[in-house]
């Protein structure tokens, strides 16, 4: 399997997980947020173990450093630029996952450069299955927001689509310029902690469910760990 075509069914996921919105009439919020705290413990893992990691047992632990505060400055600017004030959390949290979206794609086409093909592989698995509860539940929020259940679903496959996208630049990127693959997957990894830590746990831990969402977290990086384990 190639870096692209891996990229395109993770991306593709992220739409596939905002199908169920045409079966539920309401997602409720402890479901909500134990989904969060879920995605949140794939992706620490996937930003922790799979990313930043190996850039430190590679001996590039100054371009680890650099790469995860530039990647966590990344996303804090970006989301300075988003009008607060005129949209309210959820549109903050759909963002979010637009932003990450292209870090992923971008970590998968590194990881293939970098690691080989069966830890590209590991990559596209982890945000895959992390991507299908996040459709959810931005495909939740769309349909509140959009007022329809087909046009969130239309909008989530698309916010998926900068996962291919940002993988092929990846690839093209990572074969010329292979000393910056340890850069390229911290900073991925920086971008992917500062969302969880910003966005998605402090959303999943404010409405009563701190301790569903927390189980449904350590359930994440459980997984995580069997599919490492796995692979």
């Amino acid at each position: 399997m190639s870096a692209f075509v891996a990229s395109l069914i993770t991306g593709l996921c992220t739409g596939v997980g905002a199908v169920p919105i045409l079966f539920i009439k309401k997602l409720n919020e402890k479901t909500e947020d134990i989904l969060l705290g879920f995605a949140a413990g794939i992706m620490v893992f996937a930003g922790a173990y799979s990313l930043i990691y190996p850039c430190i047992e590679q001996g590039h632990n100054i371009q680890a450093v650099v790469g995860i505060l530039l990647g966590a400055f990344l996303m804090y600017y970006l989301e300075k630029k988003i009008p607060e004030d005129k949209v309210d959390g959820n549109f903050i949290f759909v963002v979010a996952n637009i932003i990450h979206n292209i870090p992923e794609g971008f970590v998968i086409g590194a990881g293939y450069e970098a690691e080989g093909k069966n830890t590209g592989i590991l990559f596209a698995i982890a945000i895959a299955i992390q991507n299908i509860p996040e459709g959810l539940i931005v495909g939740n929020v769309l349909k509140n927001t959009l007022h329809s259940k087909y046009k969130a679903i239309v909008y989530t496959f698309l916010i998926g689509c900068g996962e291919p996208l940002a993988a092929g630049i990846g690839i093209l990127t990572l074969q010329y310029i292979r000393l910056l693959i340890p850069f390229s997957m911290a900073f991925a990894g920086g971008s992917i902690l500062y969302v969880v830590s910003n966005e998605m746990i402090p959303k999943c831990h404010c409405r009563g469910n701190e301790k569903k969402a927390t189980f449904g977290f350590v359930l994440g990086f459980v997984v995580m760990v069997i599919m490492r384990g796995i692979i």
